[in-house]
């Protein structure tokens, strides 16, 4: 569309927000802010961003149930929830040594972060995980020298990943290690003479576990994790083939388990809630991803099968310890 004397005319010049950066246009006091922006804003958000929340409630939620099945319901009603805590607050602390160790990387691709929007400093994103990392010690070494042995293994792998293997193809070794020692964890703490003749199938199942984990998650951040001699297993394999291999690894990690049971005695019905699971979400995410690959599908795949994941290992628990 033309004005009246030939110049080209924008229909939605009226409708157009302003620019931040306008010199006539004075920011809003901070009165009339609204409060929803105060919050996001605000360093105590910034501070919850940074821990997670969300990830730190599956875990306690997981880990307490690990400790359940392990034990088949019969310990101390406070122990599944020592464990958890002490899960929890390793968590916390992984996720703020995660942020003060990514900050340069998250510079480049993830800008609206705390730390590289200015919000939180690296120096005050490690001082704070001293928190959280003191109370998941003592709550750990509380329970049993061994059970807080276990939660520093846990959070020395995750230092390990964000320090030196985010961006290499070992990275999901860590998530691996994660994944056995969790309900490793979970059975020191029941105590309650876990079978032997599962003790060693623990070790391939929770390591299946943890490296479906770690390529399930971070499929959807494939682009943004695609920065300059990144070569995470993902980008090794390819997106295409990294989605299908994924699959393959949740579908191994699933028949392992069950072929475990099978071969070591225990009860597969346990295993019966995570089989039914895992075939309606995944057929439904194959189904989606068939029709086109998109961000938002993967991270609705994420969203669906991660907590199969650790839903499988207290299925597997709860087998084994049935014998």
């Amino acid at each position: 569309m033309y004005t009246g004397d030939g110049l080209p005319r924008d229909p939605w010049a009226a409708h157009k927000l302003p620019l931040v950066n306008e010199p006539d246009r004075d920011p809003l006091p901070e009165s009339e802010v609204p409060w929803q922006t105060r919050v996001f804003r605000s360093r105590a958000y910034a501070w919850l961003e940074m821990s997670r929340p969300a990830t730190g409630t599956w875990l306690l939620v997981s880990a307490a149930l690990m400790v359940l099945t392990a034990a088949e319901g019969s310990l101390e009603w406070g122990l599944p929830f020592q464990y958890g805590a002490m899960i929890v607050a390793f968590a916390y602390a992984a996720a703020l040594i995660g942020n003060a160790l990514d900050a340069e990387i998250d510079s480049t691709t993830r800008l609206m972060r705390p730390i590289p929007s200015g919000k939180i400093s690296s120096r005050g994103s490690l001082i704070g995980a001293a928190v959280p990392f003191a109370l998941g010690t003592a709550i750990g070494f509380a329970t049993d020298w061994r059970v807080g042995v276990i939660g520093l293994a846990m959070l020395a792998a995750s230092a390990i990943y964000n320090f030196a293997w985010r961006g290499s193809i070992l990275g999901f070794l860590a998530f691996a290690l994660i994944g056995v020692l969790l309900p490793v964890g979970a059975i020191q703490t029941a105590d309650e003479g876990f079978s032997n003749a599962h003790l060693i199938w623990v070790v391939p199942v929770g390591a299946l576990s943890g490296a479906a984990t770690f390529m399930i998650y971070k499929l959807p951040d494939f682009e943004l994790d695609d920065f300059d001699g990144a070569r995470s297993v993902l980008h090794w394999l390819g997106i295409d083939t990294a989605i299908s291999m994924s699959w393959a690894v949740v579908a191994a990690a699933l028949a392992l388990a069950a072929a475990s049971i099978n071969l070591s005695g225990g009860d597969l019905a346990w295993l019966l809630g995570p089989l039914l699971y895992f075939i309606l979400a995944g057929l439904f995410c194959i189904w989606l991803l068939m029709r086109r690959v998109s961000e938002v599908r993967l991270r609705l795949q994420r969203w669906l099968i991660v907590p199969f994941l650790p839903l499988l290992l207290i299925g597997w628990l709860g087998a084994a310890a049935s014998v």
